[in-house]
Parts: C-alpha cells; sequence; structure tokens
C-alpha cells in the first residue's frame, strides 16, 4: 500500500486543494502506477488547529504491485510531466510524504 500524506497551502484554498486531489491528482496516479485497486482519503483529526495544517492521508492499494516497481512509476511520471499539480497543495510548510507499506503476518 502507498500512504501519501498532503496538506493545502492554506485553509482558504482547501476546497480546491480537495477538489484538484480528488478529480485530477488521485486519478492520474492511478493511471501512472500498475496495479492500484482501490484508494480511499482521510483527513486527520486534529490538524488545522492551533495555526497546524490540515494534513489529508490517501490510501493506494497496489494489489500485487511491490513497492519498487511503484516507485520507479511514480518517478517516471513525475520526470515526463504525466502529473498536473496544483498550486493549492503545501510543497514547503507540510510537503507531501510518501510512505509504503506491507502486511504483517
Amino acid at each position: 500500500m502507498l500512504l501519501a500524506w498532503s496538506s493545502p497551502v492554506s485553509p482558504e484554498r482547501e476546497a480546491e486543494f480537495i477538489e484538484w486531489y480528488t478529480t485530477t491528482h488521485m486519478p492520474q496516479l492511478m493511471h501512472a502506477v500498475p496495479g492500484v485497486t482501490a484508494t480511499s482519503r482521510y483527513r486527520l483529526l486534529g490538524s488545522g488547529t492551533d495555526g497546524k495544517p490540515v494534513r489529508y492521508l490517501c490510501c493506494y492499494e497496489l494489489g500485487g504491485t511491490d513497492a519498487k516497481t511503484a516507485v520507479a512509476a511514480l518517478a517516471k511520471a513525475r520526470e515526463s510531466g504525466a502529473f498536473d499539480m496544483s498550486s493549492a497543495i503545501d510543497v514547503s510548510v507540510e510537503p507531501p510524504v510518501l510512505q509504503f507499506v506491507e502486511p504483517v503476518d
């Protein structure tokens, strides 16, 4: 599974961030990374308070795709310009963080 943490650049642009992530970024990533079988999004409780940015998590289930293949596909997509980025995503204060996890028996 690929876990992607991200935040909007400001509270005023949160709706724009959500719209872009849902209608543009998720479909582009799902197309770029082979084997994505499902996605789900979450908002971190307690984020967006006390001056902290709102933090979102998107979980991409990778099916039979391993992390090495997914990383290579992501790099290729970024290099080729396959992702239409938005200025509504925070890339400096709370930049995106990608994590790969695997099931434990």
